[in-house]
């Protein structure tokens, strides 16, 4: 393997964690999982989440390759947005990241059960098939 190829995998891992690490980005990409497509859907869903930041995370992943704006009335602003398949290849990604911090997070014995419930509804939230 050659060295500019391992740094080119290297910009990329530091290039996703990048853009995942900014605030609202998890959240947001949740919740296209979760099938959330709109703008009010969004906003519901993370209250705190402002407008604005909202419009720019959207913005920085459909820029990025992980959702897909698509515009059904422009008229009316009805706009919808969903993960590309770039975008859905995060989804394990997310879940391992939450399964460290739940590692870190949940030590002790009787946290196993909430452990265990956690990562099950992460499985399914992020569809994790395997």
């Amino acid at each position: 393997m050659g060295n500019d190829y391992l740094k080119e995998l290297y910009q990329t891992v530091d290039d996703t964690f990048s853009y995942l690490r900014k605030k609202w980005t998890i959240p947001i990409i949740k919740g296209l999982f979760c099938d959330c497509k709109n703008f009010k859907g969004f906003l519901e869903l993370n209250p705190g989440l402002s407008s604005k930041v909202l419009a720019e995370r959207l913005k920085e992943l459909e820029e990025k390759g992980v959702v897909e704006k698509i515009v059904l009335n422009s008229s009316a602003g009805q706009t919808e947005y969903y993960l590309t398949e770039k975008g859905r290849r995060l989804n394990k990604i997310i879940f391992e990241m939450f399964n460290f911090a739940l590692d870190e997070v949940l030590k002790n014995e009787e946290d196993v059960k909430l452990k265990l419930e956690s990562k099950e509804y992460l499985k399914v939230t992020l569809k994790i098939t395997c």
